[in-house]
């Protein structure tokens, strides 16, 4: 009886020393910084009926249909303008940046970027009407001169192409005087 009590607490400090080492390498492993992923893509959907882990589907250039968990430290922003998921559209062009879980097989977003519209981006960069230019600047090229309906050739307008002529003819003549070969000198 006292070697079974004996074996007992002995398999019970063999575990207890065990035990240190596996629950180290878990740690580490929760602490070991992921991989950054890219996406470029346009949004599919978004569902947020999961408050905390909405799901955004992003659509790559391939069609390939992508799934990514937005958790609250996720950074949503257009330009420098922070978003909230709930600003998401369908539709819209989106840049994600994820990390790729592989115990869970979850992709989470670290960063969603969207693309800033056309109008928003193009409207500092023109000038207003009677402004003075910046010095330095290109000046504005003027917009080309329409052309009046007369002017425009038509195919049955151009000019012709003389055809070449077929046949023999057509090719070169050779030269038909023959070729003396250099002259050799030897000393």
């Amino acid at each position: 009886m006292k070697s079974f009590a004996l074996r007992g607490m002995l398999a019970v400090a063999c575990a207890g020393l065990l035990a240190g080492p596996v629950r180290a390498a878990e740690e580490e492993a929760q602490q070991r910084v992921l991989p950054t992923l890219l996406i470029k893509g346009e949004i599919v959907s978004v569902d947020t009926a999961d408050p905390s882990a909405n799901l955004l589907k992003v659509k790559d250039r391939y069609g390939f249909e992508t799934p990514i968990y937005l958790t609250p430290e996720t950074k949503i922003a257009q330009g420098e303008q922070a978003l909230a998921a709930a600003d998401l559209k369908t539709g819209t062009a989106v840049e994600v940046e994820y990390n790729f879980d592989i115990n869970t097989a979850k992709r989470h977003a670290v960063n969603v970027s969207l693309s800033v519209p056309a109008t928003q981006a193009a409207a500092p960069m023109a000038p207003a009407m009677g402004s003075a230019q910046a010095p330095g600047a290109m000046p504005a090229m003027p917009a080309a001169p329409a052309m009046a309906p007369e002017q425009v050739m038509t195919p049955a307008a151009a000019p012709a192409v003389p055809a070449a002529p077929a046949g023999p003819a057509a090719a070169p003549e050779a030269s038909t005087t023959p070729k003396q070969p250099a002259a050799t000198t030897t000393q």
